[in-house]
C-alpha cells in the first residue's frame, strides 16, 4: 500500500494579467498553516483576516476570526481546526485574504506524492510559478516586488523548521522589522 505524503497544489489568484503559484506541501497542513505559505508565496504583508471556503460549501468557513456576527447558516472553524487535504480531495477551495480587497486565490489538487516520490523535493517548496508578487493596501501594481522562486523556496524551508513560531504572533513573523 501507497502511502500519500505529500500534495501539489495550484493557487490562482483571481487577478489579470495572471499570477499563479505550484506548491508542494503535506498532507496533514491545517489551514492556518496554509495561510501562512500563500502569504510567502505571493508576497502579501499578512495585514489583515482570511478565510478559506470549499468551492461548493459557501455554508462553511475555515477562518482566522470566528465572527459573532457571521451570517446565518454559515458554519465557522477557526483556521488551525481544519485540514485543507480532505477538502481538496473533493472539490477546489477559495482563499480569500483582506475583506475590504477581497483578494481571491483558487486552490486545486493537482497530484498527490508518496514518501518515496519525495526523497528529493523539499517540502514545502514551489515548484512553478506566474506572475509577480503583488502590491497590497491599494498600493499601485508597480510597488509590488518581483517574484524570486529560489528565495521564496528559502523561506518555505526556514518556515518548515520553524513550525509554530511563524503562525503565532501578531503578524505571525511576515512583517519586516522596520524598528529593528
Amino acid at each position: 500500500m501507497t502511502t500519500v505524503a505529500a500534495m501539489e497544489i495550484l493557487i490562482r489568484l483571481k487577478v489579470k494579467p495572471a499570477v499563479s503559484r505550484k506548491l508542494i506541501v503535506p498532507v496533514t497542513i491545517r489551514y492556518d498553516q496554509l495561510h501562512v505559505l500563500i502569504q510567502l508565496a505571493f508576497g502579501w504583508t499578512n495585514s489583515h483576516i482570511y478565510q478559506f471556503q470549499p468551492f461548493q460549501q459557501r455554508d462553511l468557513e475555515y477562518t482566522s476570526y470566528i465572527d459573532d456576527m457571521a451570517m446565518w447558516g454559515v458554519t465557522q472553524i477557526r483556521a488551525d481546526q481544519g485540514y485543507a487535504y480532505p477538502d481538496l480531495q473533493k472539490e477546489r477551495v477559495v482563499y480569500t485574504y483582506d475583506f475590504g480587497e477581497d483578494w481571491e486565490h483558487v486552490i486545486t489538487l493537482k497530484r498527490t506524492l508518496t514518501f518515496e516520490e519525495l526523497k528529493e523535493i523539499q517540502l514545502p517548496s514551489c515548484t512553478w510559478s506566474r506572475g509577480e508578487n503583488c502590491a497590497e493596501d491599494g498600493q499601485p501594481a508597480e510597488m509590488a516586488q518581483p517574484f524570486d522562486k529560489d528565495e521564496l523556496n528559502d523561506n518555505l524551508k526556514l518556515w518548515s523548521r520553524a513550525g509554530e513560531q511563524l503562525i503565532r504572533g501578531d503578524d505571525q513573523g511576515l512583517l519586516p522589522d522596520y524598528f529593528g
